[in-house]
């Protein structure tokens, strides 16, 4: 019975555990790696945040978190299969998909209302590989409007 209880407790925690393991929490092994750079920001970014169209941007962020790897350099097989299972699990639903002269933009949400709450995006080209997690009040009409080219020009991960 004792051995029950103690298997029961193991089952219950480790299940906890695993229901607040979120999408980023995958990625943020590799914010020390060599040719990676990771930054995290909280409070409200929004004013960060430029559009193509210099369009002021409605949304209010609450949190941004980037990950940013250089050339050839991504994130392990298991970590790319434990990070669309998350997904999946997480119900993020795809906002926006794109390519264009060899990069690919792929933007998932989490939407309540007319709102997006959470919001994961991923872009791959031949210089780099970015992920970006936003939470807060974001507008679809903002987030398509992102200028990440911007936001990435300067930039040096050697």
């Amino acid at each position: 019975m004792k051995n029950l209880l103690v298997i029961l407790i193991f089952t219950f925690t480790t299940i906890g555990l695993n229901a607040q393991y979120g999408v980023d929490n995958i990625l943020r092994k590799y914010k020390n790696d060599p040719g990676v750079i990771a930054w995290q920001f909280e409070g409200d970014l929004a004013s960060f945040l430029n559009r193509k169209d210099g369009e002021a941007v409605k949304s209010s962020i609450e949190s941004v978190e980037f990950i940013i790897f250089n050339e050839g350099k991504n994130l392990s097989e298991k970590d790319q299969e434990k990070l669309e299972k998350k997904i999946d699990s997480d119900n993020y639903e795809m906002l926006v998909q794109a390519r264009d002269k060899g990069k690919k933009i792929k933007i998932l949400g989490i939407e309540e209302g007319d709102i997006i709450k959470k919001v994961f995006a991923q872009v791959k080209s031949e210089g780099y590989n970015v992920y970006f997690f936003l939470t807060g009040k974001i507008y679809l009409e903002d987030l398509s409007a992102l200028d990440i080219e911007g936001m990435l020009k300067g930039v040096n991960i050697d």
